[in-house]
């Protein structure tokens, strides 16, 4: 019964301490990136660690919510083409789906799954996940985040839910749901849990932008330019600055 005691104590500090050099690779996934391209030494170091971890179903959660946003952080910042960019983000949803399934009220889980199938969407295009279902989806896994786990990353359900409505078209007969001032109320929300979170402010000056409220939107846009990024979110808030400026220069 020692000796098994011994055994047991033994592979839980050896997991525990792959998980530690996992996530100490996943910390240092922005090292030495140009721009917005990340190099994919950590990044690719990561998720070798967390894909043998969970293959031996240890600390499932946990890691599970490091490796989706592993790979959705590859396929974002380190690959250049759609056709593996699509094979990451399939890869991440087959393991999101289970990884749901077993743990629902998980906040960084559900969120790194609509991420995945929301990224996967924008390359295949909009009608097309229309005619999938995909937006449906979508639409279920954010109402699910918002009342599982509402505060994650800053608002997370409300901001997918909001730019679900403000960048679905409505299609008469096909897709009536979305609505641009629902996309607002939302993105005031999270914005008033969080009100200097960039991709927050992101997505509300876009949301104005498309309730017809250019100078207010070029406002939080300018917003978005001066906030200086989580250091947690290096590459991520460069890409929300990045675009909130190319949508300034197009003011001039």
């Amino acid at each position: 019964m020692f000796r098994l005691a011994i055994i047991l104590f033994s592979l839980f500090v050896s997991t525990s301490d792959d998980m530690q050099t996992g996530i100490g690779y996943f910390n240092a996934r922005a090292t030495n990136a140009n721009g917005l391209i990340a190099e994919e030494t950590n990044i690719n170091k990561a998720i070798q660690i967390f894909e043998k971890i969970l293959a031996e179903n240890k600390n499932t959660e946990a890691v599970g919510g490091y490796y989706l946003r592993s790979l959705n952080f590859k396929g974002r910042f380190v690959l250049n083409n759609n056709t593996d960019k699509k094979k990451i983000y399939q890869k991440a949803i087959e393991v999101g789906n289970k990884l749901i399934k077993a743990y629902p009220k998980s906040g960084v889980i559900r969120f790194e799954l609509i991420s995945s199938i929301g990224l996967l969407a924008e390359i295949n295009g909009t009608i097309k996940s229309i005619e999938n279902e995909v937006l449906k989806l979508m639409l279920y896994h954010s109402e699910m985040l918002i009342k599982s786990d509402s505060m994650y990353m800053c608002g997370g359900g409300w901001k997918v839910l909001a730019i679900l409505n403000y960048k679905t078209p409505n299609i008469p007969l096909v897709l009536t749901w979305p609505n641009k001032q629902t996309a607002k109320i939302l993105l005031k929300k999270a914005l008033s849990y969080f009100p200097y979170n960039i991709p927050n402010n992101f997505y509300y000056a876009e949301a104005l932008l498309e309730n017809n409220e250019r100078a207010t939107a070029m406002g939080y846009f300018q917003l978005v330019v001066k906030l200086p990024p989580r250091k947690d979110f290096i590459l991520e808030d460069e890409y929300f600055k990045t675009k909130a400026q190319k949508y300034l220069e197009k003011k001039r």
